[in-house]
């Protein structure tokens, strides 16, 4: 048998899979993840937008499914709420309705700039 030799560019896309699969394993990621989902509500939050954005709703839901544990809910209710105090003004009426504004029901998002992660049950 002869040794089978790969070409770099086989080399460097394998190593990139093994890369990209080892930080989609990592609380990192899903924080990453949650916070670009939560982005695209931050404008109906800070009162630019009239109307909750579809692309919102859909984040949202996206978020709740990475939270199926009470440690999870409550690391991403911490990313969540880092994104919402880098958008500055908030309003708070508007956080606490964006669950039910978007038809689902997620106990774990923050509903103003003072939230308590901790207490996420």
């Amino acid at each position: 048998m002869t040794p089978t030799h790969h070409s770099p560019a086989v080399v460097a896309v394998a190593l990139l899979v093994a890369v990209l699969a080892a930080e989609a394993g990592g609380d990192e990621s899903d924080c990453s993840v949650a916070q670009t989902a939560f982005s695209e509500c931050t404008g109906y939050l800070a009162g630019l937008d009239d109307e909750v954005p579809p692309q919102c709703c859909r984040g949202l839901g996206d978020v709740k499914d990475l939270a199926p544990g009470a440690d999870q809910r409550r690391d991403l209710c911490a990313c969540i709420l880092s994104e919402m105090l880098a958008v500055g003004k908030v309003d708070s009426g508007r956080a606490a309705g964006l669950p039910s504004a978007c038809g689902l029901s997620v106990g774990f998002l923050p509903t103003s700039p003072d939230f308590d992660c901790s207490l996420i049950p």
